[in-house]
This record gives structure tokens, C-alpha cells and sequence, in this order.
């Protein structure tokens, strides 16, 4: 896993001069990096320019004082710039080159592009996965990355809109785990498998991700 220190000197290498701020997001400032996680992280740049791709690396660039704009009058230069990622760099985000942004966003735009993303993103993608499993054999491991993406990622947003918390997917996991406790025994296994411990997850498990998302698409579309 590449480093931010590493993963700037490459940029300096390749954009000399240009990169006049970074800030870290994600799994690395919410204490949940697991063996596949990328490097979250938005670039500040004193001019417009081509941001090279790295594997590992999730990069948002935007040209220096984006950050102190509101999110609806920035065009990325790459990566996409949402309501919650100004939260996370506003509450939880750390800077490692520059100074620290004002990422000025209310918390009626962060509920609402969560409750929005729920229902454009995950809704259809749990339809899917739902008619899915009918067709799936309860005998065989299910994949892994698949289960613990629909399981973990709608239970984030849920507990966003509920608090304006910007939280990890371990700890949605296990907060929503809490919440449902008919749910508890397979979510809190998901939490398990995201953090590298021997876990086979089953259909049953896909079934409950699918039935935490249906729960919380119900609780805060209502």
C-alpha cells in the first residue's frame, strides 16, 4: 500500500511545483484500513493539469481555494467532489501538505445527497443482488468484496443522515447490527471478514445485507 508521503513525492515528480495542498480521507483517518484499501486523498493544485493514475490511490484534484468554495460551484479536475466528502474533510479529514480547508457544506446537504444515493445507487443495485440470489446455489461461498459492499456501504449513509457523522464501514456495520439485533449475528460476522479475520460468508449472509438495506432504504425514505 503506497504511503502519502510516497504518493506525493510522485506527484511532485510528475507535476513539480503544482501540488500546493493534500488532505487524507477515508479508511486512513477513520481507523479501518484493512489489507485492501486505498489511499483516499484530495490534491490541491496552484494550477489546472492531469492528475496520473495510481493503483491503490482514490484521488480527488481541484485547484487551490476550491476547498474553501461551496461543493456546488467546484468542477473537479478529477474524482468527484459530493456533500459528504466536504463533511469528511471539514470533521475528520487530516492534512498533510497545505493548511486545513474550511469545506463549507450544510448538514441539509449532506442528508440529502445520502438519501439521494440511496435511492439512485443502492436501490437498484440491491434489486439486482436480490434477484440474483434466487438464482445462487446456498451450498457455495458467496464473494466476498460483493457481500461486504452491499452489506457495509448503505449502513454509512443510514447512519449520516441519521447523526451527520461521516463513520467507517466496520463501524456501520456494527452499529447497525446494534439497531437490528434480529440482524446482528450475520452483520457483525461482515464486520469480521473486513477486518481480515477467517470468516465464510453464505447466502444467508447476502441475505441479510440485502435485508439491511431494505430496512434502511424504508427508514429514512419515509
Amino acid at each position: 500500500m503506497i504511503s502519502p508521503g510516497e504518493y506525493l513525492s510522485l506527484l511532485d515528480a510528475r507535476l513539480p511545483g503544482l501540488v500546493v495542498g493534500a488532505q487524507l480521507h477515508g479508511s486512513h483517518v477513520l481507523d479501518d484500513v484493512v489489507f485492501d484499501s486505498d489511499l483516499d486523498i484530495v490534491v490541491e493544485l496552484s494550477a489546472a493539469a492531469s492528475v496520473p493514475a495510481v493503483d491503490g490511490v482514490d484521488v480527488v484534484a481541484v485547484l487551490a481555494g476550491d476547498l474553501e468554495r461551496p461543493v456546488s460551484s467546484v468542477t473537479p479536475l478529477a474524482g468527484e467532489v459530493t456533500p459528504v466528502l466536504w463533511q469528511q474533510l471539514r470533521t475528520v479529514g487530516q492534512t498533510v501538505r497545505g493548511t486545513r480547508p474550511s469545506c463549507p457544506v450544510t448538514a441539509a446537504e449532506v442528508s440529502a445527497y445520502c438519501r439521494a444515493n440511496l435511492v439512485s445507487y443502492w436501490k437498484p443495485q440491491l434489486d439486482l443482488d436480490r434477484a440474483a440470489l434466487r438464482t445462487v446455489d446456498q451450498r457455495i461461498p458467496v464473494f466476498r468484496e460483493a457481500v461486504l459492499w452491499v452489506g457495509l456501504g448503505p449502513a454509512r449513509l443510514w447512519h449520516t443522515i441519521r447523526t451527520g457523522e461521516i463513520i467507517s464501514k466496520s463501524r456501520a456495520g456494527s452499529l447497525a447490527a446494534s439497531h437490528w439485533p434480529d440482524l446482528a449475528p450475520p452483520l457483525l460476522d461482515l464486520v469480521r471478514a473486513r477486518r481480515g479475520e477467517e470468516v465464510v460468508l453464505t447466502p444467508d449472509h447476502t441475505a441479510a445485507a440485502l435485508d439491511l438495506g431494505s430496512r434502511i432504504l424504508a427508514e429514512v425514505t419515509t
